[in-house]
């Protein structure tokens, strides 16, 4: 299993393709990020994944963010989740 932040309250007027980058840019300020998962569906928009190498990165990444405001839209606490090793 592979740690991931769990992040909402994103954005949802960017398109797809500039938010993934974005949340790359931001988030592997911290460490290695394997993926950005980030969907368009009615159910999963605002809401993104960003999958880390290893649970430190992920977890310091997590506390960094705390209440930070990305496009103008304060992110709810990043939470860590597990996803699943292809």
């Amino acid at each position: 299993m592979l740690p991931s932040l769990y992040v909402r309250n994103l954005p949802d007027k960017l398109p797809k393709d500039d938010l993934k980058r974005n949340l790359y840019m931001l988030f592997a300020t911290y460490g290695v990020i394997l993926d950005v998962v980030a969907l368009k569906t009615p159910k999963m928009r605002g809401q993104a994944h960003i999958v880390y190498r290893d649970l430190d990165t992920s977890t310091q990444a997590m506390r960094a963010l705390q209440g930070f405001t990305f496009f103008g839209k304060d992110m709810v606490r990043p939470t860590i989740s597990h996803q699943r090793q292809c």
